[in-house]
Parts: structure tokens; sequence; C-alpha cells
């Protein structure tokens, strides 16, 4: 069996138009490499508009909610990662997949509800790229968080703004907000404070605070040296009930993290993570178990034994597997 995932932007680019890190394109060439090492699995290759497949493959696994494309392949699969971007009903109608890979176990119940099907895919740590790494100074923070400035206002001041008040790793795309041009100056000041122009505080706040992009490969030793990791996701994720990558990817480099909540999360990985409502109840939490080491390398290690037996990318892919050979007939 021949198999694809296709990217709608160029393939290595890694970055989208506004500079953010694309998680799609590494998850992708993740799950290629361990279909590869399925013996029945001939090839599995991530294709992008200009890296096209040169003759026809048995599966397409779309990451992105665009059309299929006919020559690529007769069974087409769409990847629903984000549950916002999809309406139920398109996803029941729409002929040109056969096939979809849900993230989220209440989004494809509910798309079983109207007529559909799929398979429930949680996400996976890949263990060749996520692992402890030796402890290296330069990446030892009270706290730290790889993400991009995407999860809105409100649940970024929740979740982020607590750990500014400690030794602060924040990686990530944080741009400095708009400033105010010299010319037409009076009517700049009273588009920054009318409230359709204003631009929250928190952004001003975080972006002195950022480090910029961090390096791929130095992700998992900062999960490693760091004290504690945070992970909190966009509410659309906390809707559909998913436990991110990122929490995964965490656990697998043995990094204590605190996260915010979802029921799966908090029922798998119950004393493998800290879990926390955001504001005083993360503050508090920091400063109580950056004052616990003995306790957060207890807890970091229980998560990193459920990880690497129970939710690696290599022991979802076999699951993919058999679902996409039925597909196939």
């Amino acid at each position: 069996m021949k198999i694809g995932f296709y990217i709608q932007w160029n393939k290595y680019s890694l970055e989208n138009h506004s500079g953010n890190v694309i998680g799609d394109e590494l998850l992708a060439e993740s799950y290629c490499k361990y279909l590869r090492k399925i013996p029945e699995i001939e090839d599995a290759q991530l294709y992008a508009p200009n890296y096209r497949p040169e003759s026809k493959l048995d599966v397409m696994v779309y990451m992105n909610p665009i059309e299929p494309v006919k020559e690529f392949s007769d069974i087409n699969v769409l990847y629903v990662q984000n549950g916002f971007e999809y309406n139920v009903h398109s996803l029941t109608r729409n002929k040109g997949f056969q096939g979809y890979i849900f993230f989220s176990q209440k989004l494809l119940d509910l798309v079983r509800q109207h007529g559909g099907s799929g398979i429930f895919l949680p996400f996976g740590a890949d263990l060749e790229q996520f692992f402890p790494q030796p402890y290296e100074k330069d990446y030892d923070f009270d706290i730290t968080y790889v993400g991009n400035d995407i999860k809105g206002e409100e649940r970024t001041v929740k979740y982020l703004l607590p750990a500014v008040n400690f030794n602060f790793g924040l990686f990530g795309n944080w741009e400095k907000p708009p400033h105010t041009p010299r010319r037409n100056i009076f009517r700049n000041i009273f588009k920054i404070f009318s409230s359709k122009h204003k631009v929250p505080k928190y952004k001003t706040v975080l972006h002195k605070k950022s480090r910029g992009k961090i390096p791929q490969e130095k992700v998992s030793v900062l999960y490693s040296s760091s004290k504690i990791n945070l992970n909190f996701t966009i509410q659309s994720c906390v809707d559909y009930d998913t436990i991110t990558l990122r929490l995964f990817e965490i656990l697998a480099c043995k990094g204590f993290c605190i996260s915010d909540r979802t029921p799966s999360a908090e029922k798998l990985l119950d004393g493998c993570v800290v879990f926390t409502d955001g504001g005083k109840d993360l503050e508090e939490k920091i400063k109580y178990y950056l004052k616990h080491p003995a306790e957060r390398a207890a807890i970091a290690q229980k998560g990193y034994e459920y990880v690497t037996k129970h939710a690696s990318i290599e022991a979802r892919l076999n699951e993919l597997y058999q679902y996409l050979k039925g597909l196939n007939g």
C-alpha cells in the first residue's frame, strides 16, 4: 500500500504566512516515518503543492480541509484536527472524502449521530524526537511555554500571564503590538483608546517576555531542563475534549507539566500531570511545585511511563493502518 499525507502549503517551509511553525507538517512527517516501518506498507510520504506524487496512490490523507485532487488517489481521507473549522453536516455530506480521522472522540460521536463515520486517532509523541535530554543550563527556567499567540485573549490571560512573575521561558511567535505613527496622531490616539482598536495589554507584556522561536531540536531539551512546563490550548480543544500533542511531548521528555483541564486528560493522566483552572490557581501551583522538586520528579516519572507505554505515535499508527486498509478494500 502507498499512502500520502497532503499539506496545503509548500513542503519544508514549516511556517505559514504569519510566521508560525506548522505543526501539521511535523506531525505528518512523523506519521509517514512510522507507517513506513509497517511491513505491508510500500511507501508513505508527505506531499504538498511543490512536491506532488509521481503516480497514483492507494490513499491520500489531507491535513487541511481542501478539495481532494482526483489524480492523486481514488481513496481520500480528511484529518479533522480543529473542530471549530468544520460543520458536522459538511463532514457527513462531502462526497469527496471516503474516510475521516478525528482528534476528538466527542467530535466523532457527534458526526456519527448525523450518519457519518471515521476513526478516533488520539495524538501520540514521536519518541525518536521527544525523549529525556541531558540538562542544559540555558534552558533551565522556572516555567516554560512553547506556542504562538493564537489562543485568544481570555485563555492567554488566564493561562500565561500568571507565569510572567517567574523566570519564564516563553518561546514562539509573539509579535510586537502595532505602534502609533506620528502622522494623524490625534486620530490614531482615538483609535487606540476606542474598544475596536485597543491593543490588549497581554500582547505587550508577552512580547517583552518572548524569547522568539526555539530550534525544533532544542524543544525536547527545554522540556527536560525546565522545572515546570505549561500546557494550554484553544477553547475548541477544550470543547471537544482533546488531549493535545504538546502535553504528550512534554511527558515523553520526562518533563513536569501543569495543564489546563479536559475530562479525557484528567481521567487518563491522573497523577501524571498537575491540572489548573488558571489565574490565581496557576500562580499558587507554580509557587508550590517550585518548592517541591521531589514531587515534581515523581509526577514527571509517572507521566513518562504512561506516554512511552500507551501514547507514542507508533502505538497509534497500527490502528490507523488497519482503518486505511479497510477503506482501500
